[in-house]
Parts: structure tokens; sequence; C-alpha cells
């Protein structure tokens, strides 16, 4: 057993002179200090590793993994809880030094290790380090993403005559979200990676506000209302985490917010009927057309009513429909009065509409058509950064 940083001699230098004179196992002492060399003590082969304060009962699990590692479960062991972590990004470390939970990193797929017990404060030079050198990503467990992101459910508590949700139906409703993001998103041209982390976290955060009685009511309705309109919330969600990475938006509080509103933006619909949604646009008539734009009030009236929503979540989805130009609804608001996040759903609530329109015609779904379309049809009404990161998105010149 060894820990990192010693007089002399590093812990690294001794398991190099260990790995070539006297093999043995190594049990590593590691800290977010020495994070960069728990990657190195990793490649060149220690077995275990506990992160700095620790008690004695986190240091006899560990040495009985590592005498035990040939993997075959002792008679008296129960299964092991699988356990699950969500990645975040390293900038909201540099935010928020301070943490009220655990901070791992990946050492390899099957390898994901504690480096920052709870209450620790990282050191925000050593952050920046880290991020100049490369790093991108920590991990923290998945059931303390509200607390990073300042989603408060305790809020949920203070609601009167609700009932907590079964786990079944929780579960059953998250893998219909799921389904959706695959049956319903348009994918062709963006890279895995991208897909893949947007996808998780839209995941991540419908069960983080669906821990909330009174919000997962309201998606539950947005659903049965009508299954197009979830679809294209969702699908409005995935596309806005898109634009926001590539404008540069790591915050894991900022995305979420940004991800909250696309799920939220269109809750107002709820209360009108289904059918006029699917109603050809020349055969809408002027009622009907006000009655269908009253939806951006009206879900801003439910949503600013809701303690578990935050302000600004409730204005990035009532500002939906403005535009850069001033020209939209309800209120023709001047671009330097919107929030500065509404843009990222007006451009894609703006690019799924479009989707839909081309589905509904026959039209092949095809990126640069689709954005093309956007361009002539809306021309400076969309935010120039957001569409040219819809274009970077699906490799559109």
């Amino acid at each position: 057993m060894t820990d990192v940083q010693m007089p002399k001699f590093s812990g690294i230098e001794l398991l190099e002179w260990s790995k070539k004179n006297k093999p043995v196992a190594f049990v590593v002492m590691t800290g977010f200090s020495t994070l960069l060399q728990t990657k190195s003590a990793f490649e060149l082969g220690a077995k275990g590793f506990i992160a700095k304060p620790f008690k004695l009962a986190e240091l006899l699990v560990i040495i009985s993994g590592v005498l035990n590692e040939d993997g075959s479960p002792k008679p008296e062991e129960k299964p092991q809880t699988i356990v699950k972590y969500c990645k975040v990004s390293i900038d909201d470390f540099v935010a928020k030094p301070k943490i009220d939970f655990d901070v791992y990193i990946k050492l390899s797929e099957n390898n994901i290790i504690k480096i920052a017990n709870k209450n620790q404060e990282l050191p925000k030079q050593q952050l920046s380090q880290y991020k100049l050198k490369g790093l991108k990503y920590l991990y923290i467990l998945k059931e303390d993403f509200n607390k990073l992101v300042e989603f408060n459910l305790s809020l949920a508590k203070l609601i009167k005559n609700r009932t907590d949700v079964s786990q079944e139906k929780k579960m059953s409703f998250l893998k219909y979200t799921g389904d959706s993001i695959l049956e319903r998103t348009f994918v062709a041209g963006i890279s895995e990676e991208d897909l893949e982390d947007a996808n998780s976290f839209i995941k991540l955060t419908v069960s983080t506000i669906a821990d909330s009685t009174e919000n997962f009511e309201l998606l539950s309705i947005l659903n049965n209302h009508s299954e197009h309109v979830y679809a294209d919330s969702i699908a409005v969600s995935v596309y806005s985490i898109l634009i926001a990475k590539q404008l540069g938006i790591e915050s894991s509080v900022t995305q979420f917010k940004i991800c909250m509103a696309g799920m939220f933006h269109d809750i107002g619909k709820k209360e009108i009927d289904a059918e006029l949604f699917f109603k050809p646009r020349h055969l809408i008539s002027r009622e009907e057309r006000q009655l269908i734009e009253s939806h951006v009030v009206r879900g801003y009236e439910i949503l600013s009513s809701m303690k578990t929503v935050p302000a600004e979540v409730a204005r990035i989805a009532y500002e939906h429909h403005e535009d850069q130009q001033g020209l939209g609804y309800p209120l023709r608001k001047a671009k330097k009065d919107q929030h500065p996040l509404s843009k990222i759903i007006q451009c894609t609530s703006i690019f799924v509409e479009t989707i839909n329109t081309n589905k509904a015609a026959g039209t092949p779904i095809v990126p640069s058509l689709l954005i093309n379309q956007m361009e002539k049809i809306y021309e400076e009404r969309i935010d120039p950064q957001c569409l040219q990161a819809l274009k970077k998105i699906f490799n559109v010149a």
C-alpha cells in the first residue's frame, strides 16, 4: 500500500520499481490533487485505489477486493448492487469548487474510482490545470445529479395532497422517453459520441425532474394529451443540448435549464384540442390561430405556479416563439429583452417543426435541405450562431 505523494520517492516511482524488480499487488491512496498520477498508477497495474481521507471499513473492502482479484465470489458474499454514475463537465467544479457529494474519475470502461469526498473543496487552480491538460469530464453518482444542477426536490414535499409515483410507473415512463429519443429524433450525420452524451443527459434530466410527483404528472399529461407533442418536446431537448455544446455551454446547471425548458416548452398545448395541431396551416382560421398561440401564455402560467420549476425555465419556455427580429409572439419581444438561452429553444423548435412539415408532405428528411428551408423561410429571425451550430452538428457546409 502506498501514497502517491511521499518525500524523496513518489508512489508512481515505487510502482515502477516494483513492477521491474518485485511484482506485488498495490493499493494506492489517492486524492483530487493526485488525479493525473492516479491514472498513471492504474496504467502501471495498481489493483486498488482509495480516496483520502478514508475510514477503516472502506480500506478493508478495497484490500478484500484485491486479495480476491480472481473475481470468484466468496460463499458469504451477496451480489453487488449496480452503482450508476453520470458524466459531468469539469467546468461545473470550476464554478462551484466546494462539493456536497463524492466525485469520481473513470480509469477504464469498467473502473471508476472516487477521488474526492463529500464536503471537500476542490482547488480552482488545479481544476484549471487539469482542464488545460485535456481532462474534460469527471463523474458523480446519478442520485447526486439534482444537487449538482441545484434542482431542489425537497420543494416537492411542500405540495399537499400528492402521492409518490411508483417506481414501476416511473421506470416505464423513462423507458418510453428513451424509446422516443431513438424513434423520433432525426440523427443522421450526428457524431455517435455527441448523440450518446445528449441522450444520456436527456434521460438523466427526465429521471431527475420526474422525482417530483408534480413534474411527473405534468409530463404524463403532456404525453397522454398527444404523443406527438411529448415526442417533439424530447426532440427539442436533444437538439438544444447539442446546440448548447456547440456554443461552448458545458455547465450541467445551464444544460439542465435548457433541457427542462425544451421538455416543458409546449406544456400549454395540453389545454388545446390535439386535433388542431394536425390541421393544415392554410385551413386554420384566425380564431384557431389565436388559440394555438395562446399556449405559450398558458404554459408560462402553469410553469410559474410550480415550486420545482426554476423561474428561468418558465421564462425560456415562454419566449420560444419570440424571435431575433422582434416579430414573434406573444409579446414581439426585441432580441435584447429576451433571455439569452431562449434563442436555442427558438431555433430547435423551428427545426423540429420543419422536420414534421416535411414528413407530413412525404419529403425526404435531409439535414442540408431542412436547414436551407429554415433559412429561406425565417431568414434573420433565427439566431445566426444557433443556426451555424445546427449546421456543425449535421456537418452541413
